[in-house]
């Protein structure tokens, strides 16, 4: 049997109520329903959990999301991550992050870009 590329890794981080999502190389193959799938399974998560800290590392994400499908993460995920009580929301980005803004309007927690890993964990656990 020949395993298909990992998507992501979602991984827990007890002690300080952190949920991290890590976008991986396989993401070149995925469909909008898969990245809808994950996105939905880490927003569950964040609930389940009731995660104060999320981190979300785009680093390696190949695929390229229609229109609807961010609409509906819009939607979708930042109610379940106003669900779960986040504070803070970091993102690791390739390249240079000084533009970048927040994405979604209805959201009750801080988001901020990195561009290195280091910096997102300082801040989002500061």
């Amino acid at each position: 049997m020949t395993m298909a590329a990992p998507m992501y890794s979602i991984t827990w981080h007890k002690p300080q109520r952190l949920l991290r999502l890590t976008w991986l190389a396989g993401t070149e193959g995925m469909t909008d329903e898969d990245f809808r799938e994950t996105l939905q399974v880490f927003a569950d998560g964040a609930v389940q959990h009731r995660a104060t800290r999320l981190v979300i590392d785009v680093r390696e994400f190949r695929h390229k999301p229609s229109k609807e499908i961010l609409a509906w993460r819009d939607q979708v995920t930042v109610a379940k991550y106003n669900q779960a009580g986040a504070e803070r929301q970091a993102w690791i980005w390739p390249g240079d992050v000084s533009g970048m803004k927040p994405s979604s309007a209805g959201r009750r927690y801080e988001e901020r870009y990195f561009s290195t890993e280091e910096q997102a964990l300082a801040w989002v656990t500061g």
